[in-house]
């Protein structure tokens, strides 16, 4: 399965670019949206990256087995009055085991987890805390992962299950950060996170609720309360255009 591209074309210099599309243009989107939910709901956090490894030799665990580890994570930070997001992706080691990266943002100082903690939650084998220093500047997590995790889609085209997870954001901070920037500022934090959208455009979603001889129907509405012009023309998927 080759890497998926989205190609636009600029409107007025006929220039063509590709935009991630798949799987990993999925990762970028979760990844763009813990960076912006950081930056308006976390003004001070802490990062962990932690790595999960498999003591037997094989190339797929059960999901769930990562997910025990998140909910134990989740609940331990929760009781301490910390916020919890993550991003975690599978790797491939050369032997043919897998690992799991996760990368955990947080906001109280020193009550993430032990690795001894957190092996005991896994129990499939070594558990490894790091700490990058990153906390003053917010992109250099986008970074950090790249560098550290994303290389995880190097396995785009194996026919691996759940090749990456994220904590649940809403769907407003997927915008840009100047676009999401003019939303907030407009209608206010709370209420932009009640809206849907897509790269462009922010929708108004609900239902209208009317009676019909004392029957209550509800009626769903989608309305487009902004729209962002764009100087790009999407044009069509591509494959490995490079």
């Amino acid at each position: 399965m080759p890497l998926i591209y989205r190609q636009f074309r600029h409107k007025e210099t006929g220039q063509v670019c590709y935009i991630e599309g798949g799987r990993y243009g999925n990762f970028k989107t979760a990844l763009k949206k813990i960076v912006n939910y950081i930056r308006y709901n976390i003004p001070t956090y802490y990062v962990a990256h932690l790595i999960l490894t498999v003591a037997e030799n094989v190339a797929e665990v059960d999901f769930r087995h990562l997910h025990r580890v998140l909910q134990f994570v989740d609940k331990r930070l929760k009781r301490a009055g910390s916020d919890f997001k993550y991003i975690a992706v599978k790797e491939i080691q050369d032997r043919g085991a897998i690992h799991y990266h996760v990368l955990c943002v947080y906001s109280v100082p020193r009550v993430f987890p032990s690795s001894n903690e957190i092996a005991s939650s896994w129990k499939l084998g070594f558990v490894k805390i790091t700490a990058p220093k990153i906390r003053l500047k917010l992109y250099k997590i986008a970074n950090y992962i790249g560098k550290y995790i994303g290389k995880g889609y190097e396995y785009e085209a194996l026919d691996v299950r759940k090749s990456f997870t994220a904590s649940q954001i809403k769907q407003i901070y997927k915008l840009s950060p100047d676009r999401l920037a003019e939303v907030i500022g407009r209608f206010g934090k709370s209420m932009a996170e009640q809206f849907s959208c897509t790269y462009r455009k922010v929708f108004l979603v609900g239902y209208e609720v009317s009676s019909l001889l004392g029957t209550e129907i509800r009626k769903p509405f989608r309305d487009v309360i902004m729209e962002f012009a764009s100087e790009w023309e999407y044009e069509e998927v591509v494959y490995d255009p490079f």
